[in-house]
């Protein structure tokens, strides 16, 4: 449906990025509420320092703590094997996440490893 992007530190992209010592490789983010127009196989961007630098395909969601170990409510899971660099495209700030289709300069981006043929 729609894309989301969430503005984090670039210490915890990096630790999104990392590969967990769990068979899946499963990160999750906890927001305080859930996107109502996004769905799994979504892309959620994460931008750090003024700069949306590329994203995850996301898993699934949980609305209620308990589905899945460890998994908080209001949190939306992606594998950190799924992550794909962009060509950075500038943002300013923001708290919680923003839907990705009222940025028209990433309906022009490409992914680095598609664009690269990879």
């Amino acid at each position: 449906m729609t894309d989301i992007i969430i503005y984090t530190t670039p210490e915890n992209l990096e630790h999104k990025k990392g590969n967990l010592d769990n068979e899946f490789n499963e990160y999750y983010w906890k927001l305080n509420r859930l996107p109502k127009k996004c769905d799994m196989g979504d892309k959620i961007y994460f931008a750090t320092k003024g700069f949306i630098r590329g994203y995850f395909i996301i898993l699934d969601f949980f609305e209620t703590a308990g589905h899945y170990a460890g998994v908080p409510e209001n949190s939306i899971t992606f594998r950190c094997n799924t992550w794909r660099d962009i060509k950075s495209v500038p943002t300013k700030s923001f708290q919680g996440f923003k839907y990705a289709d009222k940025v028209k300069e990433l309906t022009q981006c490409k992914d680095i490893a598609n664009k690269e043929g990879n």
